[in-house]
């Protein structure tokens, strides 16, 4: 929801753990790496592909 709502413009990983793991004591980056990649597994398999972009060291986008 984070990502269309800033549809265009990067979000942080920060900003996406906080809002996605909000009751969570400590979710590190590959926690968001790993549901990113199965998020695109599951895009791609109903066809939609290259939907959300990553910028090293700036965060995603769609």
């Amino acid at each position: 929801k984070l990502l269309f709502q800033n549809e265009n413009k990067y979000v942080s990983r920060t900003a996406l753990i906080e809002k996605c793991w909000e009751s969570e004591n400590f979710i590190d980056d590959n926690t968001l790496a790993v549901n990113m990649t199965r998020l695109r597994k599951k895009l791609l398999s109903i066809g939609v592909d290259d939907l959300i972009e990553t910028k090293k060291n700036v965060g995603y986008r769609v």
